[in-house]
């Protein structure tokens, strides 16, 4: 993942990567967990893009 981060950033595509203690890669809304407000955080990143 790591690489492929590099690689993007290389080509001046932002990216963000968040990596959860305990968690590995899933989908959900992270409730009770490490990765509870991944949601919120993805939005604005995402929403941080359009501008």
């Amino acid at each position: 993942m790591q690489s492929r981060l590099q690689s993007l950033e290389a080509l001046g595509i932002p990216t963000e990567f968040h990596a959860y203690e305990g968690l590995t890669h899933g989908f959900g809304i992270g409730t009770g967990t490490t990765a509870e407000g991944w949601i919120s955080d993805a939005v604005a990143f995402w929403e941080a893009q359009c501008e």
